[in-house]
């Protein structure tokens, strides 16, 4: 059985040993940190030296190894992804490229240049594939083996293909977009997001979404936030997006300073260190000239722009507005009502008595871990049984107004967005009696 790892932090001692030790391959001298601070709880390995973490001074790549008695071990190598315009402007927050790019990634790298060798090569490694997924704020790529040797020797193949990909015009044509002989619009990706863009889910969120996080002002986006972003692109934007800016967007996101690999399972750190610094001497040669010319050009004679730090860092984050509609200001006892109306996003569907009311908050910033971890169990509280106040005051009663209550939440490092979705059956009485139930359930009582 697979159990979760979970990372605790020891108050009881906090001696954090640094050190520095030679990469074999690569003659860089890594920064390694050791800290008691944290144990993994369910391990047998209780050790110090459990969690390490790497950091290459000549590249700043990072690692983290975290020592477990599992028999799954596990690879993630994440990056921080934005969609909020790129710093001069130069593409559209809905254009979805950090989705694209995560699918072209998997098509080959310069070492590897041909589709499925990856996958082909992890399941000789006793895995079930490789994977990734695109969120608001990152992008994640994950692999997963039984035992340690296949995942140590595949680690430098992956870290290859996610940060030195082809990315070719066949393959942004066929993964991507194109139109086929039949004049219809295609690509995995396009197919993808077509499926979704219009569903009642994807509405419903973008719509809140863009009233927590409104645009600020200024660039051709009207200063779009990157938490509004459609991160995986609407239609409208993938049939105009090119390769050349798939391939800017790789330059200046998939860069070793943005990039961490994790590691857990029950693994040796000296192995991990191994393989992590094949990686880094990888990236030295590759910056060094050895075949990465490339990635050097300059994008239609202009200056190659860089990334000013580190993504969402630098990103300025709006207020909200608070006579938007839909948008209410916080409870006050002296003015209950609210001259505000709920905005109304029409969807397609076969069943027009089914609709999703969606309520959202602009919760606390990321440092702030108890708060967050708090309101996490006050929305469980409220929604997880049939015994819930939530479920009680909708679904679980005499006359119900809705099938389903159920929470979501999304945490950024400026804000965490804490929603309550309720899945209902419109009907004429639905204004009042779910107001009348909400603001029972939820609004303080003096």
């Amino acid at each position: 059985m697979n159990r979760s790892v979970e990372v605790h932090t020891n108050t009881m001692n906090n001696n954090i040993s640094t050190s520095t030790k030679a990469g074999p391959q690569s003659s860089t001298e890594w920064n390694l940190t050791t800290s008691p601070l944290f144990t993994v709880l369910g391990s047998e390995n209780s050790s110090s030296s459990a969690i390490q973490s790497y950091h290459s001074p000549r590249t700043s790549l990072r690692g983290l190894v975290v020592k477990t008695d599992e028999p799954i071990c596990s690879l993630h190598i994440a990056l921080s992804t934005e969609s909020n315009g790129g710093h001069h402007n130069w593409h559209h927050p809905h254009d979805g490229l950090p989705h694209t790019l995560e699918h072209l990634v998997f098509l080959g790298s310069r070492t590897h240049p041909h589709k499925g060798v990856l996958d082909k090569l992890a399941n000789r490694c006793m895995a079930d594939g490789t994977n990734a997924w695109t969120a608001t704020d990152h992008t994640c790529y994950t692999l997963s083996t039984a035992g340690s040797e296949g995942v140590i020797n595949l680690l430098p193949i992956f870290a290859d293909h996610v940060l030195f990909p082809t990315i070719t015009d066949s393959g942004f044509v066929t993964e991507v977009h194109h139109v086929n002989g039949r004049g219809e619009n295609k690509g995995v990706v396009y197919c993808e997001m077509q499926g979704r863009e219009n569903s009642e889910g994807s509405l419903v969120d973008r719509a809140c979404m863009e009233l927590l996080y409104p645009p600020g002002g200024g660039g051709n986006d009207g200063g779009m936030c990157g938490y509004a972003a459609e991160t995986g692109g609407k239609m409208a934007n993938l049939r105009t997006l090119t390769v050349e800016k798939v391939r800017r967007y790789h330059r200046e996101y998939y860069t070793p300073d943005n990039t961490i690999l994790i590691l857990t399972g029950n693994v040796d750190s000296e192995e991990f260190f191994k393989a992590l610094d094949e990686v880094e001497a990888l990236i030295l040669k590759r910056r060094d000239g050895g075949g990465d010319q490339e990635s050097q050009q300059k994008m239609d004679g202009e200056d190659e722009s860089r990334r000013a730090g580190r993504p969402w860092i630098n990103s300025p984050i709006p207020p909200m507005v608070m006579d938007t509609p839909g948008v209410y200001p916080p409870y006050d006892s002296s003015r209950p009502n609210s001259a505000n109306t709920p905005l109304t996003i029409s969807f397609p569907s076969e069943d027009e008595s089914r609709g999703t009311i969606s309520i959202a908050w602009r919760g606390p910033e990321y440092t702030n871990r108890a708060e967050w971890n708090h309101l996490s169990l006050i929305w469980d509280y409220l929604t997880d049984s049939a015994a819930s106040p939530l479920q009680l005051a909708f679904v679980e009663n005499d006359d119900p107004v809705c099938a389903d209550v159920g929470p979501a939440h999304d945490i950024f490092t400026e804000g965490k967005s804490l929603k309550v979705l309720i899945v209902l059956s419109l009907c004429s009485k639905l204004n009042n009696t779910f107001r009348s139930r909400i603001s029972s359930t939820l609004v303080p009582r003096s």
